[in-house]
């Protein structure tokens, strides 16, 4: 049976952890140790107007490079930020359909015109 003391219960009711590398007292909220600088947890994803803006032109002008931001987005736990992704899914499809289209009715005026000399 593990020994717990009355130092990490009472830690544990405060708000306060130890830093796995460091063992130095951190807070629950905090994303870095503050002492060493090791990541305790990853940070929530930004999602203010004009990061939205940047990722939205990225899925829509780049379309494949979007998915990656998709991904990141819709693992999140804030509601906000999984609009955010279901957002830059549906402009990366809408974006590489509209490329086949574009592409599609380019070729057959191209032929046309090829077939008319």
């Amino acid at each position: 049976m593990e020994n717990i003391s009355s130092e990490t219960i009472s830690r544990e009711n405060s708000g306060t952890s130890v830093c796995p590398k460091c063992h130095a007292p951190v807070s629950t909220t905090e994303n870095f140790c503050p002492q060493c600088g090791a990541k305790l947890k990853e940070p929530p994803l930004s999602i203010s107007v004009g990061r939205q803006i940047f990722i939205y032109l990225i899925s829509f002008f780049l379309a494949p490079f979007g998915l990656g931001y998709a991904f990141k987005y819709l693992k999140q736990s804030n509601p906000e930020a999984r609009k955010i992704g279901i957002i830059v899914v549906v402009l990366t499809v809408v974006a590489i359909t509209l490329m086949i289209w574009i592409t599609y009715a380019f070729t057959n005026w191209e032929f046309q015109s090829i077939n008319v000399l």
